[in-house]
């Protein structure tokens, strides 16, 4: 039986540390690795997390070394969060400076020294620029890049006139749900908005997964909204990186109602973004959106309005004149009428006088004649033929009467109708005007009020919009000879720099400019 000599393991600890010791000694390593299990001790300020290393053909890791950062490597972390808006967390790619430690009581460790933060945002970048590219490759019917620019199938969706149904994708729990709201239940317009919430994380694992499930449900559920609403009220750059996902991208280009995102970051656009029907930076600024939508189709329905007062205001105008018109005209026409009927009446008269004058003239002429003629008849037939004479001139006067009278009586009722009918007809075209002006005055009341909210509402965006503002959130304006510079063309080394500030003025001298390529991503 072979002997055997068994040691501590104390001391095998101390062997493997001497060993290490000698190998490594206080030589610092820079390595890439993906961080897990990580955990924050912020009273002892200290990090604890593992180094690991995945085979990319199975993304099984190949390499996995716990990691440690004391105060000194946790101030290197701090340094790298604030320059890349990233928090240091699981799943984040680094690149770091570590330093080798074995402990006999705590066994192998790799101690985090520093922290490269250009490796990360690259790394970050890198995909980024991938998953465009996939994107555009692989699903041409949907997505385009026309001159740098994104066009999808939910940008080419056209928007109600007005947006008042809206489905909403967030987290009632975060500050941005409670800016949304506020916003846009508050509007100084007194709009009304129907809100239906799809409660959804919007950072931590597999979130991309039930956004896309979220917007799956808005689809089936047959509503007709007038636009989908995605928020997300700020937070670490690292939450920012699920609306850069594919699928969530992809979901987004073609879904058929107009998306607005309002995914709080003012700095960054997310490929989500530009997918999306409508970017706006803060879910404030989404709340907006949709008001000054609103805002815009209720001063075209003003203006609309307006062009309607007008018309009427002129079809008014024109038909008060030609009522005077026909008023005048109907009057002198009346006159004219009465006028000619009492000439022709009189003229009727006095062919009816004359007539029965001529016809009793003629008879008497005839009674002579026979008279002559039948001087030997008997007296008894000359009386009965005076007789008939004097009932026939009777006759005529009676008619001749009675026709007058009911020729009279008929010009009188005319005459009546005449004057009376225009007065009624002018009487209602005046009661109508004055429904219409007194209509003009209260919709120019309610004009004047609405104007009055409305350059309200663009008093603020003014004021929110000053150079001031604009300074005093970090912005510089450069002069050169008095002249502002958009750009380094004009640039040269030695040339005299003012920059103004928000509070104070930097005059300077350039030593040396240097284009750098790929800067900016060319969307």
């Amino acid at each position: 039986m072979m002997e055997r000599n068994p040691i501590k393991l104390s001391d095998l600890t101390k062997q493997i540390e001497v060993v290490l010791k000698t190998s490594f000694g206080s030589t610092s390593y820079w390595i890439l690795a993906e961080i897990s299990g990580h955990k924050f001790y912020p009273n002892k300020d200290r990090h604890y997390f593992e180094f690991i290393e995945k085979a990319e053909e199975i993304n099984e890791p190949i390499a996995k070394v716990t990691g440690v950062a004391w105060s000194g490597g946790a101030q290197q972390i701090k340094i790298f969060e604030n320059s890349t808006g990233q928090q240091f967390t699981n799943g984040l790619q680094v690149l770091v400076q570590v330093r080798v430690e074995f402990k006999s009581a705590y066994g192998f460790k790799l101690i985090l020294v520093d922290i490269d933060p250009s490796f990360t945002l690259g790394n970050l970048e890198r995909k980024r620029r991938e998953t465009l590219i996939k994107l555009v490759s692989e699903n041409p019917a949907v997505i385009q890049l026309v001159n740098e620019e994104y066009i999808t199938k939910n940008k080419s969706l056209i928007f109600s006139k007005a947006l008042q149904r809206i489905a909403l994708i967030g987290s009632p729990n975060s500050e941005g749900y409670s800016d949304f709201y506020h916003t846009i239940r508050a509007n100084s317009f007194n709009y009304k908005f129907t809100i239906d919430v799809y409660q959804s994380s919007v950072q931590g694992a597999d979130v991309e997964k039930e956004l896309v499930a979220k917007l799956i449900a808005i689809y089936h559920s047959a509503i007709k909204y007038d636009c989908v609403v995605i928020i997300r009220g700020g937070g670490a750059k690292t939450d920012f990186v699920v609306f850069d996902n594919y699928l969530l991208a992809l979901a987004i280009a073609r879904f058929p109602i107009p998306i607005i995102t309002g995914i709080g970051h003012h700095k960054d656009v997310s490929i989500v973004d530009l997918m999306a029907h409508t970017s706006t930076k803060t879910p404030t600024k989404a709340a907006e959106f949709i008001v000054a939508l609103n805002r815009q189709f209720e001063d075209d329905l003003i203006e609309m309005q307006k062009g309607i007062i007008i018309k009427v205001q002129q079809l008014v105008n024109s038909y008060r004149q030609l009522l005077g018109n026909t008023n005048l005209s109907l009057l002198n026409k009346s006159k004219k009428i009465v006028v000619e009927k009492k000439e022709w009446i009189s003229r009727f008269n006095q062919v009816i006088v004359n007539g029965s004058v001529n016809c009793i003239n003629s008879h008497s002429k005839e009674l002579q004649t026979v008279k002559h003629s039948i001087r030997n008849n008997s007296l008894s037939i000359i009386y009965t033929f005076n007789g008939s004479l004097s009932g026939v001139n009777h006759s005529i006067i009676n008619s001749s009467r009675t026709m007058l009278f009911t020729r009279r009586s008929n010009l009188n009722n005319l005459s009546g109708q005449l004057l009376i009918k225009p007065r009624i007809i002018a009487a209602k075209k005046l009661s109508d005007l004055k429904n219409v002006i007194e209509n003009i005055s209260i919709y120019s009341k309610k004009y004047l009020v609405n104007k009055k909210g409305y350059l309200g509402h663009y008093d603020s965006v003014i004021k929110l919009l000053s150079p001031d503002n604009i300074l005093k959130r970090g912005f510089a304006i450069i002069y050169k000879e008095g002249k502002v510079m958009i750009n380094s063309k004009n640039i040269n080394n030695g040339d005299d720099l003012t920059i103004e500030l928000y509070n104070s003025e930097i005059t300077t001298i350039v030593k040396s400019k240097k284009e750098i390529d790929g800067r900016e991503i060319k969307l």
